[in-house]
Protein backbone atom coordinates (compact mmCIF):
# COMPACT_ATOMS: atom_id res chain seq x y z
CA UNK A 1 0.00 0.00 0.00
CA UNK A 2 1.18 3.48 -0.84
CA UNK A 3 2.70 5.34 2.12
CA UNK A 4 0.50 8.38 1.46
CA UNK A 5 -2.64 6.29 1.60
CA UNK A 6 -1.41 4.57 4.79
CA UNK A 7 -0.75 7.94 6.42
CA UNK A 8 -4.20 9.21 5.47
CA UNK A 9 -5.85 6.03 6.79
CA UNK A 10 -3.99 6.33 10.10
CA UNK A 11 -5.04 9.96 10.51
CA UNK A 12 -8.65 9.16 9.65
CA UNK A 13 -8.59 6.24 12.08
CA UNK A 14 -7.32 8.59 14.78
CA UNK A 15 -10.13 11.06 14.16
CA UNK A 16 -12.91 8.47 13.85
CA UNK A 17 -11.88 5.72 16.26
CA UNK A 18 -9.95 7.64 18.91
CA UNK A 19 -11.00 11.29 19.00
CA UNK A 20 -14.73 10.51 18.72
CA UNK A 21 -14.52 7.99 21.59
CA UNK A 22 -12.60 10.53 23.62
CA UNK A 23 -15.27 13.17 22.98
CA UNK A 24 -17.90 10.80 24.37
CA UNK A 25 -15.83 10.20 27.49
CA UNK A 26 -15.24 13.93 27.86
CA UNK A 27 -18.97 14.66 27.52
CA UNK A 28 -19.68 12.16 30.31
CA UNK A 29 -17.06 13.81 32.52
CA UNK A 30 -18.56 17.25 31.83
CA UNK A 31 -22.08 15.96 32.55
CA UNK A 32 -20.84 14.64 35.90
CA UNK A 33 -19.38 18.08 36.65
CA UNK A 34 -22.61 20.04 36.20
CA UNK A 35 -24.19 21.57 39.27
CA UNK A 36 -27.42 19.59 38.74
CA UNK A 37 -25.49 16.36 39.25
CA UNK A 38 -23.78 17.46 42.45
CA UNK A 39 -25.54 14.77 44.51
CA UNK A 40 -25.51 12.14 41.79
CA UNK A 41 -23.09 9.26 42.24
CA UNK A 42 -20.17 9.58 39.82
CA UNK A 43 -18.56 6.72 37.94
CA UNK A 44 -14.94 7.84 38.17
CA UNK A 45 -13.68 4.31 37.55
CA UNK A 46 -15.75 4.04 34.37
CA UNK A 47 -14.47 7.39 33.15
CA UNK A 48 -10.88 6.33 33.82
CA UNK A 49 -11.46 3.06 31.94
CA UNK A 50 -12.85 4.94 28.91
CA UNK A 51 -9.91 7.34 28.95
CA UNK A 52 -7.43 4.46 29.16
CA UNK A 53 -9.14 2.77 26.20
CA UNK A 54 -8.78 5.98 24.19
CA UNK A 55 -5.12 6.27 25.11
CA UNK A 56 -4.51 2.60 24.25
CA UNK A 57 -6.15 3.08 20.85
CA UNK A 58 -3.97 6.14 20.17
CA UNK A 59 -0.83 4.28 21.23
CA UNK A 60 -1.74 1.45 18.84
CA UNK A 61 -1.41 3.82 15.86
CA UNK A 62 2.13 3.23 14.63
CA UNK A 63 3.47 5.71 12.11
CA UNK A 64 7.07 4.52 12.21
CA UNK A 65 6.41 1.91 9.50
CA UNK A 66 5.34 4.36 6.78
CA UNK A 67 8.74 4.56 5.01
CA UNK A 68 8.29 8.09 3.73
CA UNK A 69 10.98 8.92 1.15
CA UNK A 70 13.53 11.55 2.20
CA UNK A 71 12.49 14.01 -0.52
CA UNK A 72 8.76 14.04 0.29
CA UNK A 73 8.65 17.06 2.57
CA UNK A 74 4.86 17.35 2.45
CA UNK A 75 4.31 13.80 3.74
CA UNK A 76 7.05 14.30 6.30
CA UNK A 77 5.34 17.47 7.56
CA UNK A 78 1.96 15.72 7.84
CA UNK A 79 3.56 12.80 9.67
CA UNK A 80 5.34 15.19 12.06
CA UNK A 81 2.12 17.09 12.85
CA UNK A 82 0.23 13.83 13.32
CA UNK A 83 2.88 12.43 15.64
CA UNK A 84 2.71 15.63 17.68
CA UNK A 85 -1.08 15.23 17.97
CA UNK A 86 -0.68 11.67 19.19
CA UNK A 87 1.80 12.69 21.90
CA UNK A 88 -0.33 15.61 23.09
CA UNK A 89 -3.48 13.46 23.00
CA UNK A 90 -1.82 10.89 25.25
CA UNK A 91 -0.77 13.68 27.62
CA UNK A 92 -4.37 14.92 27.70
CA UNK A 93 -5.63 11.42 28.52
CA UNK A 94 -3.09 11.19 31.35
CA UNK A 95 -4.17 14.58 32.71
CA UNK A 96 -7.84 13.61 32.61
CA UNK A 97 -7.06 10.29 34.31
CA UNK A 98 -5.19 12.15 37.06
CA UNK A 99 -8.15 14.49 37.49
CA UNK A 100 -10.65 11.64 37.69
CA UNK A 101 -8.52 9.72 40.18
CA UNK A 102 -8.10 12.85 42.31
CA UNK A 103 -11.84 13.45 42.31
CA UNK A 104 -12.46 9.82 43.20
CA UNK A 105 -10.08 10.07 46.17
CA UNK A 106 -11.79 13.30 47.23
CA UNK A 107 -15.21 11.60 47.01
CA UNK A 108 -13.88 8.77 49.18
CA UNK A 109 -12.91 11.26 51.87
CA UNK A 110 -9.26 12.01 51.16
CA UNK A 111 -8.06 15.54 51.80
CA UNK A 112 -7.51 17.62 48.70
CA UNK A 113 -6.93 21.32 48.88
CA UNK A 114 -8.33 23.73 46.34
CA UNK A 115 -4.77 24.48 45.21
CA UNK A 116 -4.16 20.79 44.49
CA UNK A 117 -7.41 20.53 42.55
CA UNK A 118 -6.61 23.70 40.61
CA UNK A 119 -3.18 22.34 39.70
CA UNK A 120 -4.61 19.06 38.39
CA UNK A 121 -7.40 20.88 36.55
CA UNK A 122 -4.91 23.34 35.03
CA UNK A 123 -2.95 20.41 33.57
CA UNK A 124 -6.14 19.25 31.85
CA UNK A 125 -6.84 22.74 30.49
CA UNK A 126 -3.26 23.18 29.25
CA UNK A 127 -3.24 19.77 27.58
CA UNK A 128 -6.66 20.48 26.03
CA UNK A 129 -5.46 23.80 24.62
CA UNK A 130 -2.32 22.12 23.28
CA UNK A 131 -4.34 19.41 21.58
CA UNK A 132 -6.75 21.92 20.05
CA UNK A 133 -3.79 23.83 18.61
CA UNK A 134 -2.07 20.68 17.34
CA UNK A 135 -5.28 19.37 15.74
CA UNK A 136 -5.83 22.73 14.05
CA UNK A 137 -2.30 22.63 12.62
CA UNK A 138 -2.82 19.03 11.49
CA UNK A 139 -6.14 19.94 9.85
CA UNK A 140 -4.43 22.63 7.78
CA UNK A 141 -1.60 20.44 6.47
CA UNK A 142 -3.93 17.44 6.09
CA UNK A 143 -6.36 19.41 3.93
CA UNK A 144 -3.52 20.60 1.70
CA UNK A 145 -2.16 17.04 1.60
CA UNK A 146 -5.42 15.41 0.53
CA UNK A 147 -6.83 18.05 -1.84
CA UNK A 148 -5.68 19.73 -5.03
CA UNK A 149 -5.69 23.49 -5.68
CA UNK A 150 -9.45 23.48 -6.42
CA UNK A 151 -10.22 21.71 -3.15
CA UNK A 152 -11.07 18.38 -4.77
CA UNK A 153 -9.77 15.20 -3.10
CA UNK A 154 -6.91 13.42 -4.81
CA UNK A 155 -7.77 10.21 -6.61
CA UNK A 156 -5.69 7.92 -4.37
CA UNK A 157 -8.17 8.45 -1.53
CA UNK A 158 -10.94 5.86 -1.58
Amino acid sequence: MDYKKQLIEKIESFYVDVVEEFKEAELQIMADSKFRSIFKRKNYGGNVAKLRECKKAALAIDIRDLNIPKGDRESDEVEHRFERCLVIFNNLCDAYIDLQLSLKKKAEGANMSFAQYREVFQKVQDARAGLNSALHELDIVYTDYTCDEEGDPYTYID
